[in-house]
């Protein structure tokens, strides 16, 4: 293939959660994708290895959400609920101590801003879930932001898959 400076890209996305977007972010959404491996070696060859496996692979977005809201809030805090007692609102965070966050994940899509329709460069995570630590600051200089790290967790219902990046409609 040849090189072509088109292939560099750059910019901003939306993240939307379960179908909802979480709204403007603030210092740039991080994917990091680690993998895990297993070298074996054997006494004939020293400390060479003769092979390796792959043991595991992870998956983390992290999202410094600007738009701290309360519907933010519910969305990304396991055990939350938005009382709406019109026109006074809250939100109550429960332990929610042994929730399954797996039982508990939606799909995560990361969708360049520049593509505008095109989803060929999506971002997916079919099962992916926050524990829902948070930590912001109120400064007078800073805007406050819920940060944010979802996990991927494996979809044993597709044979495993993590994450996906471009059309999910391909075949």
């Amino acid at each position: 293939m040849a090189s072509s400076t088109n292939n560099v890209k750059l910019g901003v996305c939306t993240v939307l959660f379960g179908g909802v977007d979480l709204g403007y972010t603030k210092g740039g959404v991080e994917v990091e994708v680690a993998t895990e491996t297993y070298k074996v070696m054997i006494d004939q060859f020293g400390n060479t290895p003769v092979k390796e496996y792959i043991t595991a692979r992870t998956c983390v977005v992290r999202v410094p959400l600007a738009e701290t809201t309360l519907l933010n809030l519910v969305e990304i805090m396991p055990g939350a609920t938005y009382i709406d007692a019109n026109p006074a609102f809250r939100v109550d965070v429960t332990t929610n101590v042994s929730a399954d966050l797996k039982q508990l994940s939606k799909l995560l899509v990361l969708h360049p801003v520049s593509n505008g329709a095109d989803v060929n460069e999506d971002f997916r995570i079919p099962l992916a879930a926050t524990g829902g630590a948070l930590q912001y600051s109120y400064k007078l200089d800073e805007e406050r932001i819920f940060n944010v790290e979802f996990n991927a967790y494996p979809d044993d219902t597709q044979g495993g898959l993590l994450f996906q990046i471009g059309d999910p409609t391909a075949i």
